[in-house]
């Protein structure tokens, strides 16, 4: 069978430059391809044209995502009925997070228009939480919920048979006017006996710079139990590991097929069991790869013998989450850590000399005004390298959105095309004296970082990891980046993003 999965676009659509691309759906491929089926993955992200864009640009850009869900014309989805004419699939799968599900059936009503009795089935965080009201669109088929990778093999595996679906496990149909939700598949032990993400399917993978196509998991799942997160949703509070021996033949396949000496880990938390970081980190060192890497991790896993060897092994960067300065507010998000230990984290990573980039929140329910003074404040007290913020916006099947549905704070409906961490229309600030407020607040913080990060020691050294004499075309890439974010060129977004339509349509 032919299979077109597709993650739905959102971010091209307000021409703003995304470099990855979706390893859930490469998961898929790799699976279904195994199978002897053919699979072709559409990146609705994925436009090398478009220039990368700082938070407030970002910003200022929402809109033209809001207006293209109303716009059946938009060269978004005719881009995409011309690649469903050219591929003829007999499935089309989806995925989506929360905000991206009205694109998602979009494109849902797209397959059904190109042929009505097209299967249509999604899965993801939003369709395993919200299952029913995913199934309610009239376009969208069937649901797989929780991890995918067996239940949609099985799923191609009765499509094509006697189509019992009450034999697959994790999915859930219609069925007489109702929903039919089957048991959860177990999930996956040995998670090497998944194939390698199918990086070959990716549709337009010409394209694609070297280092967007390095990106790879070592683990699966996170066992703590921050109320604002999401991750559990998919691969439960439950940790497994891929093999270190696994982890290097994937980054020997993805550097010697396509050129990539930048990787980046995509583990919710790298480093989870010390033991097997440990095994990793000196397997890859052995190994000699000759690549640099970064990850995500919790300042209360790092220490001095694990960041020595991920220094060895090539980590030239490491993300944490810090969320807020407030040690009440983290306290109310259960992150698990207090201010103090973030400040030991963070100086040990910038000890052992790698690059820190860490994560900000703000507009959290329970946050007053005081605690966002004290978020500012504990950024220049950190002094990363890099900073991050978004607006807190919450995500179904975590326990703050249970709490602010049960509160009446969040409707029956929601529209969740505005439920982003960069949407200027998310305001659940409901601890603040002037709710009505807090967008002025928000902006005003997000330009407030995006001033710290613009400095040139910063700038300076996030250069400076990213190791250029391996790889002068990541410099040159890296550069027309920095200039655009930085205001110095003009993006280049507007003739260049409809020239891609058009071109890659054709």
């Amino acid at each position: 069978m032919k299979v077109l999965l597709m993650d739905p676009p959102m971010q091209s659509i307000m021409q703003a430059r995304a470099d990855w691309f979706p390893m859930s759906l490469a998961y898929l491929a790799g699976a279904i391809t195994r199978e002897g089926h053919q699979a072709l993955i559409y990146n609705g992200e994925h436009d090398p044209s478009l220039d990368y864009v700082n938070l407030t640009i970002y910003s200022a850009n929402y809109y033209k995502y809001l207006e293209a869900l109303h716009d059946p014309g938009h060269p978004a989805w005719k881009k995409i009925a011309r690649l469903m004419e050219d591929f003829k699939p007999d499935v089309v799968g989806l995925t989506s997070f929360s905000v991206k599900f009205p694109s998602a059936q979009r494109l849902a009503a797209i397959a059904k228009d190109y042929n009505p009795q097209i299967p249509v089935i999604m899965g993801g965080q939003h369709a395993t939480i919200l299952t029913e009201d995913v199934l309610s669109d009239p376009n969208i088929d069937f649901v797989i919920r929780g991890e995918g990778e067996g239940a949609f093999v099985d799923f191609l595996r009765a499509l094509g048979g006697d189509q019992k679906w009450e034999n697959v496990k994790s999915l859930s149909f219609k069925k007489e006017g109702g929903v039919i939700h089957n048991p959860l598949r177990p999930l996956l032990e040995n998670l090497d006996t998944l194939a390698l993400p199918a990086r070959e399917c990716l549709h337009d993978l010409q394209h694609y710079e070297p280092h967007a196509l390095a990106k790879l998991f070592a683990s699966r799942g996170c066992p703590y139990q921050c109320n604002y997160c999401g991750t559990q949703n998919i691969w439960t509070y439950k940790v497994r590991h891929h093999s270190a021996a696994r982890v290097v033949e994937e980054i020997r396949h993805v550097k010697k097929e396509y050129g990539a000496s930048n990787f980046t880990f995509f583990d919710d938390v790298f480093g989870l069991d010390k033991k097997k970081a440990m095994e990793l980190t000196d397997t890859m060192s052995l190994a000699k790869t000759g690549v640099t890497w970064d990850c995500l991790t919790r300042a209360n896993l790092v220490s001095d013998e694990l960041l020595v060897n991920m220094k060895k092994a090539g980590c030239t960067k490491i993300d944490m989450g810090v969320e807020s300065g407030s040690d009440k507010v983290l306290i109310d998000t259960k992150k698990g850590l207090t201010k103090k230990k973030i400040k030991e984290g963070a100086a040990l990573v910038k000890k052992h000399g790698i690059l820190l980039y860490m994560f900000f929140m703000i507009g959290l329910p329970t946050e007053t005004e005081e605690d966002a003074k004290e978020t500012r404040n504990f950024l220049e007290e950190l002094k990363p390298d890099w900073a991050c913020i978004s607006i807190f916006t919450p995500i179904p099947g975590t326990e703050i959105y249970k709490k602010l549905k049960e509160q009446g704070k969040i409707p029956d409906k929601p529209d969740f095309a505005k439920f982003s961490h960069q949407s200027p229309h998310s305001n659940f600030a409901y601890g603040m004296l002037n709710r009505e407020g807090f967008p002025e607040l928000a902006q005003k913080t997000i330009a407030h970082i995006q001033a710290y990060n613009g400095s040139f020691r910063n700038l300076l050294r996030r250069a400076l990891s990213r190791k250029y004499h391996r790889n002068l075309r990541l410099f040159f890439t890296d550069l027309k980046s920095v200039l655009t974010w930085k205001g110095v060129l003009q993006a280049s977004h507007q003739g260049s993003h409809s020239k891609f339509y058009a071109e890659s349509s054709k």
